[in-house]
């Protein structure tokens, strides 16, 4: 979403053996909650991500957690409100 699909995340895939020991760093980027997450203005021609905050991230990865490449697209579609929430909402707007 940062990149607004530009560039992909690997999928993180662990091998260990019994010969071998394995090490890992661990590095984690945990703004705010609130912080909104977006493209920069330069890469957000056309968008194809939604805005989102850290908090919405956290509730669907600890609600709904995926490992695999289309954990982007299904946060997305989390996001999203179901069409007849949005022609609710619409309505509403209209009427103000």
């Amino acid at each position: 979403a940062l990149s607004n699909g530009r560039y992909k995340s690997c999928l993180h895939r662990a091998v260990v053996n019994q010969r071998r020991e394995r090490r890992s760093l661990a590095f984690f980027l945990c703004p705010r909650e609130d912080r909104v997450v977006r493209p920069p203005p330069s890469a957000a021609t056309p968008r194809h991500y939604p805005d989102f905050t850290w908090a919405d991230l956290m509730r669907f990865t600890q609600r709904h957690y995926r490992a695999d490449t289309r954990t982007l697209d299904a946060f997305t579609r989390w996001l999203a409100p179901p069409a007849a929430d949005a022609a609710a909402t619409a309505q509403v707007e209209a009427a103000s």
